[in-house]
């Protein structure tokens, strides 16, 4: 993609369903638009932690594998609640996901992964609500160079909306910074 690749329109780069909510949302119809809507602050994921000895309120990452992963319908609305128990063998962290019962499928027991978020507590557990999840391929059992850089990894806040979060905003975005070539610098080079 090249100068003319900035007007192309989302819809044909990201897909017309994503498109047509970016618009909705922020009135974005081309590539140039996308790549405008900058981060508001980046957060970081925190540095490797053992499940031992995590902090209620500080921000981890830890290397675990799923043990055990139990669905349940919520008793006081509608939805469902998806809770899987992880262990690095020294402790366990429930991780909570609400009404994402696809999950299922790629959360399975025996499977090991990278798990970020912040540490909070519910009736005496130590849990993460709806970390960020990065599955190692099966039969991977560390891969340091992919934990390191999840681990380590700032992550964009963008501008979001009840029907576009900031991950689906990243998301398009990286759909398109992988198809675009080089651009032009828009700084002088004696700047």
């Amino acid at each position: 993609m090249t100068e003319r690749g900035l007007a192309e329109s989302l819809s044909s780069v990201v897909g017309g369903k994503t498109a047509k909510a970016l618009e909705k949302a922020f009135g974005m119809t081309t590539v140039d638009d996308l790549l405008r809507h900058y981060p508001r602050r980046y957060a970081e994921r925190g540095t490797l932690t053992e499940l031992s000895t995590l902090e209620e309120g500080s921000s981890v990452t830890v290397l675990a594998d799923i043990e055990q992963v139990t669905v349940r319908q919520m008793q006081q609305r509608r939805g469902t609640i998806l809770e899987a128990v992880v262990t690095d063998g020294r402790g366990q962290l429930s991780l909570t996901f609400f009404n994402q019962k696809w999950r299922e499928r790629e959360l399975r027991p025996g499977r090991r992964g990278l798990f970020a978020g912040q540490i909070s507590s519910f009736r005496g557990k130590r849990q993460l609500a709806h970390p960020q999840c990065l599955l190692l391929p099966d039969g991977v059992d560390d891969d340091p160079e992919a934990i390191a850089a999840f681990a380590g990894a700032l992550i964009p806040v963008y501008p979001a909306t009840s029907t576009v979060t900031s991950w689906q905003i990243a998301g398009a975005i990286r759909v398109v910074l992988d198809t675009l070539g080089d651009l032009p610098d828009p700084i002088p080079e004696g700047v």
